[in-house]
């Protein structure tokens, strides 16, 4: 079950993601909060313990420190968006196991093709 997150603990995350590879020195994420050192240690411990964040620990700027790298990714739908498998008839009896399989699909391997071919247009145009 999804723990709930107070909202100094999802505005954090959204600026971690913002950051994803790198992650931010704990008091980076309190500078960007406006919160104080304590109340930002206390919000990077709870996101640790809800397992969102990993807190490295880091000398930076001549002192200890931690950083905060986010341990989730944000999902991103456009890459499958029009895909036809939501709206296809088969979709109940589709899968590995399934009757219908997507490595053999004619309507997916179409559309496969079809975003490819847009994707090759669009990259040719810049």
């Amino acid at each position: 079950m999804p723990q709930k997150l107070t909202n100094l603990e999802e505005r954090a995350i959204r600026l971690l993601l913002k950051h994803q590879k790198e992650g931010l020195l704990q008091s980076e994420l309190w500078h960007k909060l406006g919160v104080t050192s304590r109340e930002g240690s206390r919000i990077a411990i709870k996101l640790e313990k809800k397992g969102m964040v990993k807190r490295v620990k880091e000398f930076a700027k001549d002192r200890w420190t931690r950083r905060l790298i986010p341990l989730i990714r944000e999902v991103k739908l456009d890459p499958i968006k029009g895909a036809p498998c939501l709206s296809c008839e088969y979709e109940h009896i589709c899968g590995k196991e399934g009757k219908v399989r997507p490595e053999n699909c004619p309507k997916l391997e179409s559309w496969v093709l079809e975003s490819y071919r847009n994707s090759l247009k669009k990259s040719s145009k810049r």
